[in-house]
């Protein structure tokens, strides 16, 4: 898919993809893994995902990475984390 499919997406608020909880499956299959505290993880075009904060409070370094300027916008107002958590590179 190209960019602009999620970009409009986001813009028209046509996110039925976004789970308003952690993703359970997440949650049944990661202690699978048996990471080690401290793994570096990678989560690709993570939205708004509570799943972020999830494997960080396992301990876990995460990076998200998102397309959609108006996902990490929201992902920002909703985070209890200091604004110095969430970081933007303009693309």
């Amino acid at each position: 898919m190209e960019p602009k499919f999620w970009q409009e997406r986001w813009a028209r608020n046509q996110i039925g993809f976004h789970l308003p909880e952690v993703n359970p499956y997440l949650q049944r299959h990661w202690p699978r893994l048996a990471l080690a505290e401290g793994t570096k993880v990678l989560v690709p075009l993570c939205g708004k995902s509570l799943d972020l904060m999830w494997l960080a409070s396992h301990g876990h370094r995460v990076m998200g990475v998102e397309l959609s300027e108006q996902a990490v916008e929201a992902r920002a107002h909703a985070s209890d984390q200091p604004a110095g958590g969430l970081h933007g590179v303009p693309g």
